[in-house]
């Protein structure tokens, strides 16, 4: 009888052992999402409840597949990324969950914003207490920067082809500096500048030369996939141009601000927080003038009202 007891102790003892070390459905999240910044976030936001975050690579095609998933990991969440769209499902309840965030690599702002909305959607109770003597000898955890606002700098260099009573041809040198003032929208609002390369100028009895510059308020908007994206843009400003020269040995000087519309697209690569791209863009101004010879008909020079611009760029976000 002893034996027998002590070898029915033996057994009851494996078994414990054996159910301690799996880990219940209720401690695993199963991210289908390979960003390594979403990761380290969502470990961070759920480390209070010991909740285990197993990867995979590839997103499930619906709700069903999600449900296999979660039973194959015995994991209660599955949580991954459908386009613009943050999915989590809820093994328990059956239900699925949708908020909006980003489809691309996320930088850890935008990873922290994200786990925190997972969280959310999680409805997850209170954490459970920690031990006094835990408090007392446990490490401070690291702190997870908040997501705010996002400014983007950024400087580029293009040829532009204007078009007026000829097409000029100049270099041009450009900034902008643009918010991303909401951390789940790929939105950004900013201002941007520009001038460049004088024209040259000589008809009519007259020789010098033409230059402008530009101010515009900007909006962008950005998708992305993977390390690239491509962002359509549009902005509307005043662009001044000056004349310069001598009319029959006579100096003169014209000015002119007139309304102008830009839009036009940047495809970026990333590379952490820099990107680098091309830029294509084309101006369209309202009242560009015309101006001529003194006293004469004959035409001296038009203000351009049109051109197209093709460069290259280089920013980085803070």
């Amino acid at each position: 009888m002893v034996r027998v007891a002590a070898l029915a102790l033996l057994v009851v003892s494996s078994l414990a052992r054996d159910a301690a070390s799996t880990p219940l459905a209720r401690q695993r999240v199963v991210l289908a999402d390979p960003d390594p910044e979403l990761r380290h976030a969502m470990e961070q936001a759920l480390e209070p409840w010991h909740l285990e975050v197993v990867i995979e690579a590839s997103a499930p095609a619906d709700a069903t597949i999600a449900q296999q998933r979660a039973d194959a990991a015995t994991a209660r969440f599955v949580v991954w990324r459908d386009g613009e769209q943050l999915v989590v499902y809820d093994r328990e309840l059956g239900s699925t969950e949708r908020r909006i965030s980003r489809s691309r690599t996320l930088d850890p702002p935008a990873a922290a914003a994200a786990a925190l909305t997972i969280k959310t959607m999680m409805r997850l109770p209170p954490p459970p207490a920690v031990p006094l003597v835990a408090e007392r000898t446990a490490q401070p955890a690291p702190a997870v920067d908040e997501p705010g606002v996002e400014v983007r700098v950024q400087a580029g260099v293009a040829t532009r082809f204007a078009h007026g009573d000829g097409t000029a041809v100049s270099a041009r040198f450009g900034g902008a500096a643009e918010l991303r003032p909401w951390a789940v929208s790929e939105w950004r609002l900013g201002v941007a500048g520009d001038g460049g390369t004088s024209t040259s100028v000589s008809r009519a009895s007259f020789k010098g030369t033409w230059n402008d510059w530009a101010v515009l308020g900007v909006a962008s908007w950005t998708y992305a996939r993977g390390a690239w994206a491509v962002e359509p843009h549009a902005g509307v400003g005043v662009r001044h141009s000056t004349l310069d020269g001598t009319e029959m040995n006579t100096p003169r000087s014209e000015s002119a601000t007139v309304a102008m519309l830009r839009g036009g697209v940047w495809v970026r690569w990333r590379l952490a927080r820099w990107t680098l791209g091309v830029a294509l863009e084309a101006d369209t101004s309202f009242g560009t003038p015309t101006y001529s010879k003194t006293g004469t008909p004959a035409e001296i020079f038009q203000v351009p009202g049109a051109a197209a611009e093709l460069g290259a760029v280089i920013a980085v976000d803070l």
